[in-house]
């Protein structure tokens, strides 16, 4: 329910609007309900850069006031300290008038970066919530793409934020510094803004080359983040065929190539600074000169000439410091460019108004319909017409691959037909609004989806629509449970992998008895279930569905009654009507299955999740030492720190020199010659800011190379411990957190090492030497600039804490909508099946508020860093200034003295507050740092993975045998003593009922998991290398999976690359399981892509079939198969048989099956019970 906003800010927080359409920083822009705040950013932020001007003409005023004082102006001391006094007072005023300012502009700004970024998440996730299924089928690497899309809005936002804040602040700066240059003399102005368009033009080409290169980065991350979902989602795919090593290359090789494009765009930053701080050091030199030559000549007075000598230097600066922020705007837009493309990419909503009609008799007819799916040329449906009975049980049964169940697809109008038209109760579905579509029609799948949460919830998601979550009353779940035969606690927490396959559907099943709609669809909704359950149910449901239309889509049709109404698709419409004209039919006569039981739970794991409780943020210098042994870059470090030390050195050494300088030109003033001295210091000042020049660029660049290659080395080490870790550890995974966490956040991390250690270093070495030498100088002065260090090291401490709090607390809510969005997406079809849309996108944007309620009190404190560093500055300089001045007025210091230490002094304050600016980014990478540590700690290089050398040379009897096998999932013991043994080309049956332990044996036998007395080809399991024992066992899985990628690569998926596959072979394998003439009818063949978003372009039969043959490809010495012909048809089963009967006496073979032909095929079946072997026996015939 909207709510009223109760202030401006958030009223522009409403993302609902028009938004500029350009690929730019102001994409999301809305002029209308930002100018407000925009215009306040800029005042606040434009007038404190007024009080920098405002101090250089007071700078100027205190030194030519001393110049007069030199000149027997003043008629005693105390007139002169009095004015002295009145104008350091007017300074330190200034510095606490730009601190709120500051604060409060900065804080602006950083709230419009997160209107931006609010706005951006929330139309990239409107999008694709309200997206066709169909897009999803035509785009690859979606989850990849999306994980860097998130990076980009981090980026985005900050250039948004952060970035426009300083950007405004510096041009105002330089606007009224370039004023106030002007104004006391306009010929020294232009002098020294000579370097100004060689600045502009290397801003520019360097900025152009740090978008190309920012571009290349996140396009080459969106490919290994894609790789990380995918051995985060699908663990044991990765493992039980041997993939782990295919993944681990590939996922290094983008690592590396994206680190070679970080390293041309730091080259590129790297060297846009160095040249930048050359130029602006440069400026002033090349200006002093001349203004010299005026002041000699009595063109200018001091005063003019200290302002305007002051002015240019800030100018110089800022000029620089605008070159730098535009380098990182640059990142920002290349992250609008890629949320742009990725946007253009996701097509618009079409909202028309469609009829939504009051009621439904359930009839619906097909007329002439033809379909293919959009990423493939193939006619699926190809002009078929039947009708759908309202009020009766219709079944479609055929072959598999007939199209049966693109069917149900088309009537929940998920994709749109070609040609032809589908009607429900005589209305054209494609004028029928998608709401009434779903509220009306449910339909079960045959892999349905579970979420990540209680029972209760999982089944009351199928009503949120009509109700609120939390309204739904218990007993509605409860009798939902009942009728689906769920004997589970409503508060239980289930996963997609805690629960079998038949338990999934009983969950679906209860969904769809608690909607109770007037049209249900049954998609093989039954095929995990073991025979007496279905049974039950079938029956239950027949009851329950009386006198409304169900759809079944089956190959088995034991249950069907004479008069239900049957269409049967065989390259078009074979035959409809009643089942009694067709019962004896050679295709239903072939299907005579049975069911004898269901697949096993693998019980819930207790293991805490693991980010579930927030890790307290570890140091800056505790991370670098835990993580020290994976940067392995030492030496380069080292020498980065060294040239930061020298670096850090030549800075005050540039002060002295400047002091130097000023010095000279007191001098003139009072008309002393200066000709030689000022040549003399311009030469060594040329010299040092050639030298900072240098060293600056070779100390970041080094660091940037050194952090980079750190980080790739902590994703490496993270995604090789994930690949090597037992699937124990992915119970406390959340595949969204850890991508995050790896591909996105550790880009803060970086931070650590070439920010905060180029930083600390070149501080405290300018620190060091500023303090000594301004206490060589002038103790007595220099100990009053001293006395602000401390003050300077206690804010950066405890605004380092509460910063450090903001950022963290901030970036939690920022993984928690983003772990929210990933679920969006892998569970689009079943929210859009179950009409969810509005109760996910109510969810996300309650993450949202969160998101937006830690950002205010994180713009807070990062505001407040702006101003602090200009503050302390301020107060020190009217302190240390006015101090100074009295020293002199009493000529217990020379001006040459007091120039050159409150030089040395001010500069080393300014300097060492300037670490404050960095504390939010600091902050940042200390969370990212904290939690791969985590990681590291909590997965860990496995036994299982790991261990076993022995790879046999002769195969002998036994091929598998346990001994006494005992094994439990955490506390719940599965195998109980479990004793049996099977020979070399046998073929052994096993079953049994619901959780009796039939999978963990096949778990144990691919040692999935640690277990202790199983001997495989004659050797303990534990000894046997790991690679070959995967190699030899070859698993036909009940729900096949496959990746993001064709058909040929998932086929040879895991082989060893030295074994050679040819492409007949692999025509062979296909031929054998029936599915060739399928492959080579495709557009592009073996090359068509499966996987992700096209798994719904091939039938579940379809797929079965090639995940058949892509077991055979391997070569097996072991063959399982767990319910492998459960997806199909009788025709397709009875090849199946016929291929398993061919493998007689040639290969080991085991079976989980509930189907009676399999098990006919067993030369014994073993029966498992309570997880204890019961009895062995050879199925009679």
């Amino acid at each position: 329910m909207d709510e009223k906003k109760s202030n401006y800010l958030d009223d522009i927080e409403e993302v609902d609007i028009e938004i500029t359409t350009g690929i730019n920083v102001f994409m999301f822009l809305n002029w209308k309900q930002d100018w407000l705040i925009i215009t306040c950013g800029i005042i606040l932020m434009t007038t404190s850069a007024v009080c920098t001007p405002l101090n250089t003409l007071l700078y100027g005023k205190i030194f030519a006031t001393l110049s007069d004082y030199y000149l027997n102006k003043f008629t005693n001391y105390d007139l002169f300290i009095k004015e002295i006094l009145k104008l350091c007072g007017i300074i330190m005023a200034l510095g606490c008038g730009k601190l709120i300012l500051t604060f409060l502009g900065n804080s602006i700004w950083i709230k419009f970066g997160e209107i931006q970024q609010s706005r951006a998440r929330t139309k990239i996730y409107t999008k694709l919530l309200n997206q066709q299924i169909s897009w999803f089928d035509t785009n690859e690497n979606i989850i990849g793409n999306l994980t860097q899309i998130n990076r980009c809005i981090e980026e985005y936002r900050s250039g948004n934020g952060e970035v426009l804040a300083s950007i405004t602040q510096t041009i105002g700066l330089v606007i009224s510094l370039i004023i106030m240059s002007f104004y006391q003399s306009w010929a020294i102005t232009l002098i020294i803004m000579a370097p100004g368009p060689i600045m502009a033009g290397s801003a520019w080409y360097f900025g152009k080359l740090t978008y190309k290169y920012q571009s290349n980065e996140n396009d080459l991350s969106s490919k290994a983040s894609k790789i990380l979902d995918w051995s985060l989602t699908s663990p044991m795919i990765i493992r039980i065929f041997n993939g782990k090593y295919l993944e681990i290359a590939n996922f290094n090789k983008l690592i590396n190539s994206s680190a070679i494009e970080f390293f041309k765009m730091s080259n590129a930053i790297c060297l846009n600074m160095s040249i930048l701080k050359f130029l602006s050091l440069l400026m002033f030199v090349q200006g002093f000169w001349f203004g010299n030559f005026l002041l000699i000549h009595h063109h200018v007075s001091i005063n003019q000439l200290f302002t305007c000598f002051s002015s240019c230097l800030m100018l110089g600066d800022s000029i620089s410091k605008i070159s730098e922020l535009m380098a990182i705007l640059n990142t920002a837009h290349a992250a609008a460019c890629k949320i742009a493309t990725f946007l253009d990419n996701v097509d618009d909503e079409v909202k028309i108004n469609l009829l939504y009609p009051t009621g439904c008799l359930g009839t619906i007819k097909f007329k002439n319909v033809v379909f293919s799916y959009p990423s493939r040329n193939q006619i699926i449906l190809n002009k078929i017409s039947f009708e759908i009975k309202q009020n009766k049980f219709n079944y479609i049964i055929g072959k598999s691959g007939c199209g049966k169940s693109t069917i149900p697809l088309l009537i929940m109008n998920l994709y749109k037909i070609q040609s032809g038209t589908i009607e429900i109760d005589n209305y054209n579905l494609n004028t029928l609004d998608s709401n009434w579509i779903y509220e009306t029609i449910t339909l079960i799948q045959q892999n349905p989806t579970i979420f990540n949460d209680s029972v209760k919830n999982n089944i009351a998601y199928s009503v949120i629509n009509e109700y609120e979550l939390d309204e739904i009353p218990d007993q509605m779940i409860l009798q939902a449970m009942e009728f689906a035969m769920i004997d589970k606690d409503l508060n239980s927490k289930i996963n997609q992998s805690s629960l079998s396959g038949g338990q999934q559907q009983r969950i679906s099943i209860a969904r769809a008895y608690l909607k109770n709609s007037p049209i249900l669809i049954l998609d093989e909704a039954f095929s995990a279930l073991d025979y007496n359950n279905k049974q039950i149910l079938y029956e239950k449901i027949k009851f329950w569905r009386r006198g409304k239309t169900t759809i079944i889509i089956t190959h088995e049709f034991n249950n069907i009654d004479d008069d239900d109404h049957v269409i049967m698709l065989d390259q078009g419409v074979k035959y409809e009507g009643d089942f009694a004209n067709i019962k004896n039919d050679e295709f239903i006569k072939i299907s005579e299955k049975e069911t004898t039981e269901e697949k096993e739970i693998i019980p819930v794991s207790s293991k805490e999740e693991l980010f579930e409780e927030e890790p307290t943020i570890m140091g800056v210098f505790a991370i670098l030492n835990y993580c020290k042994n994976t940067i392995d870059k030492k030496f380069i470090i080292l020498i980065a720190i060294f040239i930061s030390i020298l670096e850090g050195v030549a800075n005050p050494i540039f002060s002295f020199c400047f002091s130097k300088l000023l010095s000279t030109t007191m001098n003139a003033s009072i008309g002393k010659d200066i000709n030689s001295v000022i040549i003399k210091w311009s030469c060594i000042s040329l010299s040092i800011a050639f030298s900072i020049g240098v060293t600056n660029y070779i100390s970041h660049f080094l660091l940037a190379y050194s952090s980079e290659s750190w980080i790739i080395q902590l994703r490496k080490l993270s995604f090789d411990k994930i690949c090597h870790t037992d699937l124990k550890a992915f119970n406390g995974l959340k595949p969204a957190e850890v991508t995050t966490l790896l591909m996105n956040d550790t880009r803060d991390l970086r931070g650590l090492i070439s920010q905060f250690l180029s930083l600390s270093v070149n501080l405290v070495s300018m620190v060091l030497v500023g303090i000594i030498w301004s206490i060589v100088s002038g103790w007595k002065l220099a100990l009053v600039g001293i006395s602000f260090v401390p003050l300077v090291m206690l804010l950066t401490i405890v605004y380092g804490i509460l910063l450090e709090n903001a950022e963290n607390n901030y970036k939690s809510r920022v993984v928690d909508l983003e772990i929210h969005q990933h679920q969006t997406i892998t569970t689009l079809k079943t929210i859009k099946l179950f009409n969810m849309n509005k109760f996910f996108e109510t969810q996300f944007n309650n993450h949202l508020k969160e998101i937006r309620k830690v950002g205010n009190i994180r713009a807070l404190h990062a505001g407040l860093s702006m101003g602090i560093n200009d503050f302390i500055t301020s107060l020190a300089t009217g302190i240390i200034l006015y101090y100074g001045m009295q020293l002199t007025g009493k000529y217990q210091y020379s001006h040459d003295q007091l120039l050159r230490t409150i030089t040395l002094l001010t500069f080393t304050i300014s300097n060492a507050s300037s670490l404050i600016h960095q504390l939010p980014e600091i902050a940042r990478g200390q969370r990212a740092g904290t939690y791969i540590v985590k990681l590291l700690n909590e997965v860990q290089e496995s036994k299982v993975e790991n261990d076993g050398i022995i790879i046999p040379k002769h195969i002998n009897d036994p091929i598998i045998e346990f001994k006494n096998v005992n094994f439990s999932y955490e506390n719940n013991q599965v195998l109980n003593s479990v004793t049996f043994s099977v020979n070399k080309n046998e073929m052994v049956g096993i079953i049994g009922e619901s959780g009796c332990g039939k999978s963990t044996i096949v778990s144990v036998i691919l040692r999935l998991y640690e277990s202790e007395n199983v001997y495989l080809f004659n050797q303990n399991i534990n000894d046997l290398n790991i690679d070959w024992l995967r190699e030899s066992i070859s698993i036909v899985p009940q729900f096949p999976k496959f990746f993001d990628g064709s058909i040929f690569e998932n086929l040879i998926y895991g082989i060893n690359t030295i074994r050679r596959i040819s492409i007949n072979e692999i025509y062979d394998n296909l031929k054998k399981v029936g599915i060739y003439e399928f492959v080579i009818g495709l557009a592009e063949g073996l090359q068509t892509n499966i996987g992700e978003g096209n798994s719904s372009l091939i039938s579940g039969g379809q797929l079965q079939r090639l995940s058949i043959a892509r077991a055979l490809l391997r070569r097996p010495k072991i063959l399982i198969f767990d319910e492998c012909t459960s997806n199909l048809d009788p025709i397709s089963t009875t090849l199946i048989f016929d291929l398993i009967e061919s493998f007689r006496g040639k290969l080991t073979i085991l079976f989980i099956t509930h189907d009676k032909e399999m098990m006919k095929l067993s030369d014994r079946n073993l029966i498992i019970k309570n997880g204890k072997l019961i009895s062995q026996y050879i199925y009679n015939l």
